[in-house]
């Protein structure tokens, strides 16, 4: 993805730019300051969290000296329009960073649909993007079924584009697994929103769902301008013999709708997806079918990491507010400071500030970064060697805060708790 976890609008939602403190390294000789931007979705909840853990490493950073001698500046910028992500607010981003020598790097986007709309712009500029979310796999590998190709994004400049998440080759595939191993149902009926993300996660699941002996009693499509009413398609679903429903789409598609109107026609059955539907917005309009949503996290889950617990508490700590950490903010932590080490190499390199192409060919060469969900590798197209999947399952729960915090506004105790994960990195 995407990651959509959280996504609610914002009362407040503008261009926040933080220029953050602390002073240069080098004994104390501050060389200037190197920005560094990022393109998310900060209008909603799950983009702004996302931003807070950028912001955290940066902020750490700064304290503690700086890159080499040089401060670090973050500057956030949001790619969402009337309240959900755009790709072309996101490439109007990527050209106000690039139109400024000093941006050496972005983290971001958080949607594959603007990860294939960016890479080809910042491609050729040697433009570092480290995604904290995305997981669409026609960004990095060409499959059958893809309606782009990696190659193409890039035009023939060196990769550009990395992401510290797997991609929907697992995202996708852990659920079939999970539904067809752990919750024992053969038989399901399968919806997608029609994006990029829907189309390429709900057809690995499909894939891996039909090897596995399932059966696919219908896949529908929709675009959410022309359906609001999905009564038709799930009353299908069930004459079909779906025993459960897999959704491939987030959440601003109202993808989740479909769970509250098949408590309409009577029909309770697993409702299940990619992590676009872990979200506050996802268990909203369910309205009150909430229970028994079943979703998958491209990534572990920070809080079940063991080494994570110091980087959480320092974090909840600085960002103190029920909502300022999310699925990915962990993620997107680490991949600033992926970047930043990067940019660190890049400065030793040049003997000062460094260029954009001297930053990408570091990070190009990144091996074993000792991050806090674990330890980065990346392969050349971008993809990083941790392919870890987390299952969640929204449930009533007594206490939110032991839950994933990812919980309803109405229904506050309808929560989704983590249940599992898959580490394809092992059973590979």
């Amino acid at each position: 993805m995407v990651r959509a976890r959280g996504l609610i609008v914002l009362t407040a939602a503008t261009l926040v730019a933080f220029a953050c403190g602390g002073g240069g390294g080098g004994g104390g000789t501050n060389k200037g300051t190197i920005k560094i931007g990022s393109d998310l979705p900060v209008c909603t909840i799950g983009g702004q969290a996302t931003a807070n853990g950028v912001k955290f490493a940066i902020d750490q950073k700064n304290s503690a000296g700086g890159v080499e001698g040089f401060t670090i500046a973050y500057q956030s910028f949001d790619d969402c329009r009337q309240g959900s992500y755009n790709a072309d607010a996101g490439v109007a981003n990527v050209r106000q960073m690039l139109d400024d020598n000093k941006f050496l790097g972005m983290i971001g986007p958080y949607n594959s649909a603007v990860a294939k709309a960016e890479i080809p712009i910042a491609a050729p500029k040697n433009f570092v993007m480290i995604s904290p979310a995305n997981t669409a796999t026609c960004l990095t590998i060409d499959v059958p079924g893809c309606t782009y190709h990696p190659a193409d994004l890039r035009a023939g400049n060196p990769n550009n584009y990395w992401r510290v998440v797997t991609n929907d080759n697992f995202q996708g595939p852990a659920m079939a697994d999970y539904i067809y191993k752990q919750l024992n149902i053969t038989n399901v009926g399968i919806l997608d929103d029609s994006t990029v993300f829907g189309v390429g996660i709900s057809g690995s699941f499909e894939t891996e769902f039909k090897k596995l002996g399932g059966t696919v009693a219908k896949h529908s499509e929709y675009k959410k301008e022309q359906t609001s009413d999905f009564k038709a398609i799930l009353t299908g679903f069930r004459n079909a013999g779906a025993k459960a429903v897999y959704v491939g789409g987030t959440d601003d598609q109202n993808i989740c709708i479909p769970r509250k109107q098949m408590k309409d026609i009577g029909w309770d059955v697993p409702f299940t997806g990619g992590d676009g539907i872990e979200t506050t917005d996802c268990i909203n309009q369910a309205s009150g079918n909430e229970v028994n949503i079943y979703a998958t996290s491209a990534g572990a889950d920070a809080t079940q990491v063991p080494g994570a617990a110091q980087s959480i508490a320092d974090f909840r700590k600085a960002f103190p507010g029920a909502n300022d950490f999310g699925g990915y903010t962990m993620q997107a932590y680490d991949a600033a400071n992926v970047l930043m080490a990067a940019i660190g190499r890049a400065v030793k390199d040049a003997n000062g500030m460094p260029t954009r192409k001297q930053v990408r060919d570091e990070m190009a060469k990144t091996t074993g970064f000792k991050g806090v969900i674990g330890t980065y590798d990346f392969d050349q197209a971008g993809d990083t060697s941790l392919k870890i999947v987390s299952i969640y399952v929204v449930q009533q729960v007594t206490d939110p805060a032991k839950s994933t915090g990812v919980c309803g506004k109405a229904a506050k105790n309808a929560c989704f708790v983590w249940k599992t994960q898959f580490d394809f990195a092992k059973s590979s």
